[in-house]
């Protein structure tokens, strides 16, 4: 599992913090952005240490067994402090430099006692799976994870207690949505930590109460969502609006074709309503906004050409649904104004539209599901050019 979770997820760190280097070079003293790029690069750091190919190889190299252990655990609290710095520039506008440094002061005691009690475990085998299930009991072991999981529950919840607090205060959607995927992240590690101490704690007292293997597999169970949930929420504020406008101008292409029959429909039947015919057949994805508007007024124009020829018995043969029966009058209509029939019956009801464009649109749209554009009656090919205004 490890083989697979560690690394994408360190690769994902890495395009993230690709991503954010270049902010803060442009402007290195802003505390947030460093925050931000120090929590990415642990990000990056503990996973990609902490993958088996990686692993062995570190600990190969310094010929320290299980150094890369030590290294990856760095990581971990290195990114919990980078995140609590980070939430609380967010939260308090000009935090006292004591709310910092306390933090600061926090995690480097945590590391410190971490290095001596790991310099004194009886660590003499490299392992990157059942690390916990060998070693769970060893002489100051359980020392060393008291140390590691005490202070990494410790500042989680302290993350959970910034992300919830800041959610409530920014009106920011997408920054909002991201502080919510931060706590979410920080209940993965904080049932990470408690399993992980439990685990320990029954080892130290005689009991194994979950299978080396399963127990193993525990922990890219729980901190790979984790750093996942963390990783989009602290970069969705910068690419989600991108995202967003992006899926906003699909969805305007999409209703922009969706409407071409109805357009049709009434372009054929009154081709002076087009102000660019050409174009309108062409569906072009430029500027998308504007001739989405555009097709809206030139369809509601076509329909006021052919308010003369609406047919009352048309309507009451179409049925009781609304947008149907306004469908099967406007062809109707427009197959009359090609033959020049007045209806003997003249149906007046009109849609009321909407308060504003997107109202409109969304009206036009379920009466263009209605239109069938083979029923169209063909215009000598002079009249279907018309004339632009």
């Amino acid at each position: 599992m490890s083989k697979v979770i560690y690394p994408v997820v360190a690769l994902l760190a890495l395009i993230a913090l690709a991503y954010k280097i270049p902010p803060l070079v442009r402007d290195p003293r802003s505390p947030t952005r460093r925050a931000l790029v120090a929590l990415l690069a642990c990000l990056m750091w503990a996973p990609l240490v902490n993958t088996p190919f990686v692993y062995l190889r570190f600990d190969a190299v310094t010929g320290v067994p299980n150094l890369a252990r030590l290294i990856a655990h760095y990581g971990i609290i290195g990114f919990a402090v980078s995140v609590q710095i980070l939430l609380l520039h967010w939260t308090v506008e000009r935090p006292a430099p004591h709310r910092t440094w306390i933090r600061l002061l926090a995690v480097t005691t945590a590391a410190a006692a971490m290095a001596v009690f790991f310099v004194l475990a009886p660590l003499d085998v490299s392992l990157t799976s059942e690390f916990t299930a060998r070693y769970g009991d060893a002489p100051y072991m359980a020392a060393y994870m008291l140390v590691y999981l005490g202070y990494f529950v410790i500042a989680l919840v302290d993350i959970l207690r910034l992300s919830w607090r800041f959610t409530g205060l920014t009106r920011a959607p997408f920054l909002r949505v991201g502080l919510r995927l931060v706590s979410y992240g920080a209940v993965f590690g904080i049932a990470y930590c408690l399993e992980k101490g439990f685990y320990v704690a029954a080892r130290n007292a005689g009991y194994e109460p979950i299978p080396a293997q399963v127990q193993e597999q525990m922990s890219p169970l729980l901190t790979g969502p984790g750093c996942v949930l963390m990783l989009i929420g602290f970069t969705i504020p910068s690419w989600g609006p991108r995202v967003a406008a992006c899926w906003a101008w699909v969805e305007r292409l999409r209703t922009y074709r969706r409407l071409y029959p109805l357009w049709r429909l009434l372009y054929e039947a009154t081709p002076e309503i087009a102000l660019d015919p050409e174009q309108g057949h062409r569906g072009s994805v430029r500027d998308v906004e504007y001739r989405l508007v555009r097709r809206v007024v030139e369809i509601r124009d076509g329909w006021l050409a052919l308010r003369p020829y609406f047919d009352a018995r048309v309507a009451r043969a179409a049925g009781s649904r609304e947008d149907a029966v306004h469908a099967a009058v406007l062809m109707a209509a427009a197959r009359a104004k090609a033959r020049d029939e007045k209806p003997v019956e003249l149906y007046t009801a009109d849609p009321q539209g909407g308060t504003d464009i997107t109202e409109e649109t969304a009206q036009l749209l379920r009466i263009a599901r209605h239109i069938r554009t083979p029923d169209v009656a063909p215009r000598p090919a002079q009249a279907q050019l018309g004339v632009a205004r």
